[in-house]
C-alpha cells in the first residue's frame, strides 16, 4: 500500500473542535510529507518536516494528557504510553534519516498515516466518549490560548 494524502472529513472528528483542529494540523503536516516525496526531495527536507510533526505532536500530547487528567480518564497511563511510543519511533526515523542506512520514506509515511488514523478513530475517540458519559465540563484549549 502506498501512502496517500489524508483528507479531513467528519468521520475523523472526535466531537471536540479544539482537539479536531490539532488533529487537522497534524494531518496537514503529514500531507506536507506526502507532497515532498512526490517531487524531488532530500533527507534533510524530509527530516525537517518530520521534526515539525514531532514538535507539534509533543505539544498536542501534553495538552491532551492534561485534558484527560481533568476528568480522571482511567486509561490515561496507557494513552501516555501510546504517545511515548509514537514520539520514540518518529525520533528514530529522524536519526536514521541522518545516517548512512536511510529508511524508506514511504515506510515512514505509512507508519504515520496508520498510527494517526487508528489513534484518532479509536484511542482518542474512546477518551472523548468517556468524558461525555461522565458529563465532565473539562475543556481542551487550543494552541496559543
Amino acid at each position: 500500500m502506498s501512502p496517500s494524502k489524508v483528507v479531513w472529513n467528519k468521520s475523523l472528528s472526535i466531537g471536540n473542535n479544539n482537539i479536531d483542529n490539532d488533529h487537522k494540523k497534524l494531518i496537514e503536516i503529514y500531507n506536507d510529507l506526502v507532497d515532498l516525496i512526490e517531487k524531488k526531495w532530500n533527507s534533510e527536507e524530509f527530516a525537517k518536516i518530520l521534526s515539525k510533526m514531532t514538535d507539534y505532536s509533543l505539544k498536542h500530547f501534553k495538552k491532551e494528557e492534561f485534558y484527560m487528567s481533568k476528568f480522571d480518564y482511567p486509561k490515561l497511563e496507557e494513552h501516555q504510553q501510546y504517545h511515548k511510543e509514537f514520539i520514540y519511533k518518529i525520533a528514530m526515523y529522524n536519526v536514521e534519516l541522518m545516517g548512512n542506512n536511510k529508511p524508506n520514506p514511504r515506510e515512514i509515511l505509512l507508519f504515520i498515516q496508520n498510527w494517526w488514523l487508528f489513534h484518532i478513530l479509536n484511542i482518542d475517540n474512546e477518551y472523548e466518549t468517556f468524558r461525555n458519559k461522565t458529563e465532565s465540563q473539562a475543556t481542551y484549549s487550543s494552541f496559543g490560548s
